[in-house]
C-alpha cells in the first residue's frame, strides 16, 4: 500500500494534480487503527480526465466510473484498488484550505479536517450501493472520539444535518449516551 501510494503521490505531484487522502487510510493518520484494502483519494472534478490518464499511466484500469467516483483495480495483484471521489471547485478549495498535513508512505500527504471526513463518511453510508454501511458508522464514531468533536457545535451540527439528515444527528448523538 505505502509504495503504491507514494507512487500516485509522485506522479500526481509531478503532473500538478493535487489530492486529499480520504477513507480508511485518513482515520490512520488520526490515529485510529482499522484495516483497508484500497486506497481512497479525493480530487477536483475539473481534473477528472488528467486523473484518469494519470492511473492509466500507472497501470491501472477503471473499473467502474459514475458521477463523483471512478474506482479503479491494479494490473498487477500485489498493489491495492484505488477510488477518486471528484468534487466540484468550490468543494475542493473549501476541504483543501481546511487540509490537515501528516506523513504517510514516507510523503506529505493532506486529509479534511474531521468534521469534513465525517460528512463524507455520512455520504458514503447513504448511497444505496454501500455494502457495508456499519462500517461507515464506526468510522464517524472513531473520528468523533479520536478528535474530540461534538454535535452540540453548531457548525458541525448543521453539517451533520446537510450530509446525513436528522436520522444521522439522531444516531451520533447517541455515540455520547
Amino acid at each position: 500500500m505505502h509504495q503504491t501510494l507514494q507512487q500516485i503521490l509522485d506522479a500526481a505531484t509531478a503532473r500538478g494534480l493535487p489530492c486529499l487522502l480520504i477513507g480508511g487510510n485518513a482515520l490512520i493518520l488520526l490515529g485510529y487503527i482499522r484495516n483497508t484494502l484500497d486506497l481512497d483519494l479525493l480530487v477536483e472534478a475539473d481534473r477528472r480526465s488528467a486523473w484518469l490518464d494519470l492511473m492509466r499511466d500507472l497501470d491501472y484500469r477503471l473499473f467502474h466510473g459514475a458521477g463523483a467516483f471512478a474506482q479503479f483495480e491494479p494490473g498487477t495483484v500485489d498493489r491495492p484498488a484505488v477510488d477518486l471521489m471528484f468534487v466540484d471547485a468550490g468543494t475542493w478549495e473549501k476541504l483543501r484550505a481546511g487540509a490537515r498535513s501528516g506523513e504517510a508512505a514516507s510523503r506529505t500527504v493532506f486529509t479534511p479536517r474531521p468534521e469534513h471526513l465525517v460528512a463524507l463518511k455520512l455520504h458514503a453510508a447513504s448511497s444505496p450501493t454501500r455494502s457495508k454501511p456499519e462500517a461507515d458508522w464506526e468510522d464517524i464514531r472513531q473520528i468523533m472520539r479520536i478528535c474530540g468533536l461534538s454535535a452540540q457545535e453548531p457548525e458541525f451540527r448543521a453539517l451533520i444535518v446537510r450530509y446525513g439528515g436528522q436520522q444521522a444527528l439522531a444516531r451520533i448523538e447517541s455515540f455520547s449516551k
